[in-house]
């Protein structure tokens, strides 16, 4: 209300007819709250307990069906004596036990999950004073929330036959039902805001920028090379799993030890010959691996709209909006960082090299990090 955003110590030029509308709205807040806080809490585990159940026998069935219990172990010396599919299951050599590929698989998506949910968590729960609703700063990020809300229930329905074998019919059922009704609630919301131009005075832009200039160039480019890798390999990995990218080095190495030969041998290859009649059996793997190629496309489309979209404009608003969404893909992406880095071992004893991967990453995120904190 106007009183508690008084007391947020708001800029001067928002007057009290405004100031009541500058936070987010409180059903759009609880909403985003209840339904990506659940789907946050399954990536927090994918990351930290890969394996362990922890919505009861349904998520139980779940962790089965994508084989992550095998990565969750408790010893008879204690819980905190134990692995547990936390960070330390992490080994520095893969064999064929370990399945240090498989386990790699299921913490990438979880991170890459947490990057996704996180942006509507973080975006809404800790708003700056210069974000304003009623100016439409946050509208990006709910446009580019909707749509992949919608991909995620997409993705989920095509595989309701695998999904319904496995008993996992409700579940299923009820992560469409979240992401759908968040995704309305969301666009419902984004249609009431109408931040018009009225009163808005030209702001020094600088030098050879207009109201109709992307937000930095520098971003853009970076954000074109690395994240557009990113969409190549995920999409890739999403939509034709198990196929090999001939201009990528090493990306045979890459799908063998992450499983992709054996869930989606290659057509009129040498794995298919060795892994037809056995891949029915890895659809769960199969699943884990596209769903976390989807999150890392939804991921990359945040950081699309911000280099491609997003506009300048007169009041040079088109900052804020893109900072709303930098600060959060910076921070998670040090999480996904630190996978990747502590991966590089196990990789490298696959003959897979994860340091031109992780430079990239580190290269982005820091560009990013400068524009998103400045």
């Amino acid at each position: 209300n106007a009183e508690s955003a008084k007391s947020s110590k708001l800029p001067a030029n928002i007057n009290a007819e405004k100031a009541g509308q500058h936070f987010v709205p409180l059903p759009l807040v609880m909403t985003v709250m209840v339904c990506s806080g659940l789907l946050w809490i399954m990536s927090f585990r994918d990351v930290f307990a890969t394996g362990r159940p922890v919505f009861g026998p349904l998520d139980g069935l779940y962790q089965e069906f994508i084989k992550s219990r095998q990565f969750f172990e408790v010893s008879g010396n204690g819980y905190f004596k134990s692995r547990a599919g936390g960070l330390s299951a992490i080994e520095q050599v893969t064999t064929d036990g370990n399945n240090m590929g498989a386990l790699f698989v299921r913490k990438l998506c979880g991170a890459a999950g947490l990057a996704v949910h996180s942006q509507k968590l973080g975006g809404f729960l800790f708003q700056s004073n210069n974000v304003h609703w009623y100016m439409g700063h946050f509208n990006p990020m709910l446009l580019v929330a909707c749509v992949g809300n919608l991909a995620l229930a997409l993705f989920v329905f095509t595989k309701m036959d695998d999904l319904n074998a496995a008993g996992l019919k409700e579940g299923a059922l009820l992560v469409i039902a979240i992401s759908v009704f968040e995704c309305i609630v969301m666009f419902g919301f984004y249609l009431s805001v109408r931040a018009g131009s009225t009163g808005i005075k030209l702001k020094n832009l600088g030098a050879n920028r207009t109201p109709k200039s992307v937000v930095s160039r520098i971003v853009m480019r970076t954000v074109g090379i690395v994240s557009g890798v990113q969409t190549v390999i995920a999409g890739r990995d999403l939509f034709f799993p198990g196929s090999i990218l001939e201009y990528i080095p090493r990306d045979d190495i890459y799908l063998e030890w992450t499983g992709a030969f054996i869930h989606s041998p290659p057509a009129g290859s040498i794995e298919e010959d060795e892994h037809l009649m056995e891949s029915p059996l890895y659809i769960g793997d199969k699943f884990a691996s596209q769903l976390c190629a989807l999150y890392i496309l939804i991921g990359c489309l945040y950081k699309f709209s911000t280099a491609f979209f997003i506009r300048l404009e007169k009041d040079k608003r088109g900052e804020i909006k893109c900072k709303i969404i930098w600060r959060v893909q910076v921070i998670v992406s040090m999480l996904i960082i630190t996978i990747m880095r502590l991966f590089a071992s196990a990789a490298l004893s696959a003959s897979l090299d994860l340091r031109w991967h992780l430079m990239c990453v580190v290269y982005e995120t820091l560009i990013i990090g400068l524009y998103a904190f400045m």
